[in-house]
C-alpha cells in the first residue's frame, strides 16, 4: 500500500479497556484485558467479471484490470469480489492494479451445479484476500473442473453438491447461492437450499423476492443482496451492498455469509 493511505484493515477501531479490579498493586500477567472493537459500514460490489469470462464486454484500447480498480474507487468501492465462470485467470492481475489503492479485492469465482430437481444452481464461492489465480485454479481442479472449461459460463460441476460445499470451505472460502429467484426452476430449490445446506445469505436478481422469504422463513434471520453481475466495467457498481462488520475484508464477509448449522 502506498504511505499515508489507509487500507481497509487499518480502519477498525480496537480500544483496550482497563478493568477498574487491575487499579492495584496486581502482576502485570494477572490484568485483564477486554478487547471491544467498533463495527464500521463498508460498500462493496462481490460479484464482478472480467476478460477471465466468455462472452465479457470488454473495450478495445483500455486495460482492464486498472481500469475496474479505477472505477471502483470512483464509485465509492471498499470491496469487489473478482467472480469469473470457473476461472482465476485474471485475479493475480486485478490484484496487481489495487496494490497502492484503498480497494480491497475479494478473490473468486462463479460455478454452475446441480440439486437433484435442478441442475442450474449458481454459487458464487469467494476466498481470503491472499488467494491468487495459482490458488483458485487449485480449488476449481479439486472441484473437478477442466481447464478447458475455465471461463465457460455453462459448464456445470459434475460432483455432488455436498462435496462441492466441503471442498470450498475446506479451502477457508464460502459459497454464496447467487441469482437463485432469476427463474422459476431455480426459485423451486430454494427451500433445499435454505433448510438443508443451511445458507442464510442470498444474492437476488429482484428486490420483490425478499417477500418470498419473509412469507416463507418469518422467523429465519437472512442477509439478502443484490450484486452486479458486472459482465463489462460500465456495470460495476450498478449493485451494491453496504454491510457494518466487526472484522474487514473476507474475514468480515465470512462472518456474515457462512451457512448456518441446521436448526438454526
Amino acid at each position: 500500500m502506498s504511505r499515508g493511505r489507509k487500507t481497509l484493515r487499518d480502519e477498525v477501531v480496537t480500544e483496550r479497556v482497563v478493568m477498574p479490579e487491575e487499579a492495584g498493586d496486581r502482576p502485570l500477567e494477572q490484568k485483564v484485558e477486554k478487547i471491544r472493537t467498533r463495527q464500521k459500514s463498508y460498500v462493496m460490489d462481490l460479484r464482478i467479471h472480467s476478460p477471465a469470462s466468455l462472452g465479457y464486454l470488454g473495450i478495445e484500447g483500455i486495460d482492464t484490470a486498472p481500469a475496474l480498480v479505477r472505477l471502483a474507487r470512483v464509485k465509492g468501492l471498499d470491496m469487489i469480489a473478482l467472480t469469473d465462470y470457473s476461472s482465476g485467470a485474471f485475479i493475480d492481475r486485478v490484484r496487481e492494479a489495487a496494490k497502492d489503492s484503498s480497494v480491497t479485492v475479494i478473490p473468486g469465482f462463479v460455478i454452475r451445479c446441480a440439486l437433484p430437481n435442478c441442475n442450474d444452481v449458481i454459487l458464487s464461492c469467494l476466498f481470503p484476500e491472499d488467494f491468487g489465480t495459482r490458488e483458485i485454479e487449485g480449488v476449481l481442479e479439486a472441484l473437478g473442473i477442466p481447464r478447458s472449461a475455465f471461463g465457460d459460463r455453462k459448464h456445470i460441476v459434475k460432483i455432488p453438491s455436498e462435496e462441492i460445499l466441503s471442498t470450498i470451505e475446506s479451502k477457508g472460502g464460502i459459497a454464496l447461492p447467487s441469482r437463485m429467484d432469476k427463474t422459476p426452476y431455480r426459485l423451486s430449490v430454494l427451500p433445499t437450499l435454505v433448510e438443508q445446506y443451511g445458507f442464510r445469505a442470498f444474492d437476488l436478481a429482484y428486490a420483490d423476492s425478499v417477500k418470498f422469504f419473509k412469507t416463507r422463513w418469518p422467523k429465519v434471520k437472512f442477509h439478502l443482496f443484490s450484486f452486479s453481475n458486472a459482465n463489462a466495467l460500465a456495470q460495476v457498481g450498478s449493485r451494491i451492498a453496504k454491510l457494518k462488520m466487526q472484522d474487514p475484508g473476507f474475514a468480515g464477509i465470512r462472518a456474515i455469509i457462512a451457512r448456518q448449522a441446521l436448526g438454526s
